[in-house]
């Protein structure tokens, strides 16, 4: 018996219902869902009738379809809305946080961002407000830091919620890979986790690294730079996606293709849209409105009829 524990599932439609393939193409959950999303703690968010619920990878309700919204688990917990409000319950369906929160989002490093009258904070697993709702706006830990909005600049703080570096950028994103991208003094650069600049890439625009490689701007077209700020790919595309898998997706002439890491084309470009290798698969989309999987050869392991 194929242990299904040891594969990623994709999510596929099928003459208007959803079901799951391994990276092979073969249907492993049959078609029976109005909608689902990918496997996340053992999981996966399906809506069966007019609610969500939670598949195991054996198609059995581990957490009966009752919520008009919900979210992929994280860390052992999920974000789901009951009446007006947010709260969270564990991967076997018991609420475990009650819903009081106006928005909320996934655990990262044992917190979650919550919003509640009109601010964001942080709480615990338990409930408990770990940091007070003083943010207008706050995103997820990552490396022990947080990005968080106080009066329109964007700054982080550490898990007691102490500034860790001053709110003074324009435009900020989280940290990545031990760096975060940040926009100061009308530049792009990246700063370490004590806020000293330790990439300053002469570029138009940046944003965050991912497996080693961060998209740039330059001259009004897209490549890559590395941690030590040189350009390794050349900027030649219209648009750049993440490195993923080793793969990162680029837009040549109105189509997305993907590119290696040595800036070699290893799809051609021919999709719509292309979303990020997972699991060994990737999603894209035609012009046609069809879409489909791809293997890193661009072999169509699936694609809608």
């Amino acid at each position: 018996m194929t242990d299904r524990d040891s594969f990623t599932l994709f999510p596929v439609e099928i003459d208007g219902k959803w079901g799951y393939i391994d990276r092979r193409g073969r249907r492993i959950i049959g078609p029976k869902y109005e909608g689902a999303f990918q496997f996340s703690d053992g999981r996966a968010l399906v809506k069966s009738g007019q609610n969500w619920g939670y598949i195991n990878r054996w198609e059995i309700f581990a957490v009966e379809p009752r919520f008009i919204e919900a979210h992929e688990f994280s860390e052992g917990l999920a974000h789901v809305k009951m009446g007006d409000a947010y709260g969270y319950i564990s991967k076997s369906g018991n609420v475990v946080i009650k819903p009081r929160f106006d928005a909320a989002s996934n655990f990262s490093e044992g917190l979650a961002s919550v919003k509640i009258n009109g601010s964001w904070g942080y709480i615990d697993k338990n409930g408990y407000m770990e940091i007070p709702s003083n943010f207008s706006e706050a995103y997820s830990f990552s490396g022990g830091l947080a990005l968080v909005v106080i009066d329109g600049k964007g700054g982080y703080i550490d898990r007691t919620g102490n500034v860790a570096i001053d709110p003074v950028y324009d435009w900020a994103e989280g940290f990545s890979e031990g760096v975060a991208c940040v926009k100061s003094n009308g530049k792009y650069v990246y700063i370490d986790q004590t806020g000293k600049v330790i990439i300053d890439p002469d570029v138009e625009e940046a944003r965050h690294f991912s497996e080693g490689f961060a998209g740039v701007t330059k001259g009004g077209k897209q490549g890559f730079i590395d941690k030590s700020g040189k350009i390794v790919i050349d900027p030649v595309y219209q648009k750049v996606g993440d490195f993923s898998e080793g793969l990162a997706s680029v837009l040549v002439g109105g189509k997305w293709g993907y590119i290696d890491k040595s800036g070699q084309i290893e799809i051609q470009p021919q999709f719509k849209t292309a979303i990020k290798f997972d699991g060994g698969l990737a999603l894209v989309e035609f012009d046609d409105k069809k879409w489909g999987y791809v293997d890193r050869k661009g072999t169509f392991v699936w694609i809608s009829e």
